[in-house]
Formats: C-alpha cells, sequence, structure tokens
C-alpha cells in the first residue's frame, strides 16, 4: 500500500532555523511518545489501526525478515510508558515511516543527533542552490581573469588553436 507523504503540521519546515539537539535523557520516553502519536494519526488520518500497520511493516521488511513480523502486541509494548525494557528498534524506524507515512520520530531520531532530515526534494533543492552559486562564483572568477588578460590574448589563443587543428 503506497501512501502520499504528507507533512504533519508541527515539522519544521527546510528553511527553519537548525533544532537544538535534544537531550538524551528525554530520548527514550519521547520516542514512546511520538510513536503512540504517529499511530494514533495513521488510525485517524488513514484508518490503520496497530494490526493494519503491523501488518504493513511486517510486509514491508519482506524477505530480510527472517521469519520475523512486527505485531500489534510489539507495537503496544513499544508505545507504553511503562515498557522501559521494550525498545523500538532502529531498523523498524524506516519501516514505519513508509507504512504510515509519518516522518515525526525519524526527525527526532535525527534531532537527537544533533541533525536535521530532509525529504529528497529539498536535499536536491539544496544542491541545485549550492552548484548555483559554485556557477556565479565561477562566472566571477571568469570575469576577473578576462579584465587581467591583455589586449589580443583572446585572439592569440583563438589563432593557436586553429593553428594546431583543434577547433
Amino acid at each position: 500500500m503506497t501512501m502520499r507523504r504528507t507533512s504533519p503540521p508541527e515539522q519544521r519546515s527546510f528553511f527553519d532555523a537548525a533544532p537544538e539537539a535534544l537531550p538524551l535523557h528525554e530520548f527514550g520516553q519521547q520516542v514512546r511518545t511520538l510513536l503512540a502519536e504517529t499511530l494514533a494519526t495513521a488510525r485517524e488520518a488513514h484508518g490503520l489501526d496497530r494490526f493494519a500497520v503491523a501488518a504493513e511493516m511486517s510486509r514491508l521488511m519482506g524477505e530480510d525478515s527472517d521469519g520475523r513480523e512486527v505485531t500489534k502486541r510489539m507495537l503496544d509494548n513499544y508505545c507504553a510508558p511503562s515498557g522501559t525494557d521494550w525498545r523500538f528498534p532502529l531498523e523498524a524506524l524506516p519501516l514505519l515511516c513508509r507504512a504510515t507515512g509519518d516522518t515525526r520520530l525519524l526527525t527526532l531520531t535525527v534531532q537527537a543527533c544533533g541533525m536535521k532530515a530532509l525529504p529528497a526534494e529539498a536535499a536536491a533543492l539544496g544542491e541545485l542552490m549550492l552548484l548555483e552559486m559554485q556557477e556565479r562564483e565561477l562566472r566571477e572568477r571568469k570575469k576577473a581573469l578576462e579584465k587581467r588578460l591583455p589586449p589580443g590574448a583572446r585572439a592569440w589563443a583563438a589563432a593557436e588553436v586553429a593553428r594546431r587543428g583543434k577547433a
């Protein structure tokens, strides 16, 4: 089942300031809280209960599952505030994001590392902007070099290329 990714209103924009690193002593509880919110949003927005999310995560795991599966009980245990013995596994994070279309838990995880997650489109836009800045810098360097060339240098270079037959 494919779903269109939607950004929750509380998710920050690409152009927002970088977030402060999340205090690590709060991370575990915030994972449980945000996981519960993600599953509630999946139910409310997409009609996916925890059974459906667990089934989709298991399906997405595919051949690499080694017979393992994600169950509703596992999701319940990962969300429970008292479930400190149950930790949401990192390998399940992309499965959850794809099954629910919600990337807030990924954003939280990256923020705990003092970094920022970007959708592929935003990263491509950033790379394009960087290339445009580099092109502008090269054009400026080229203009500066052209100003330093002695008169007739371009004509000499063109004649030299033509003489050597490399035109």
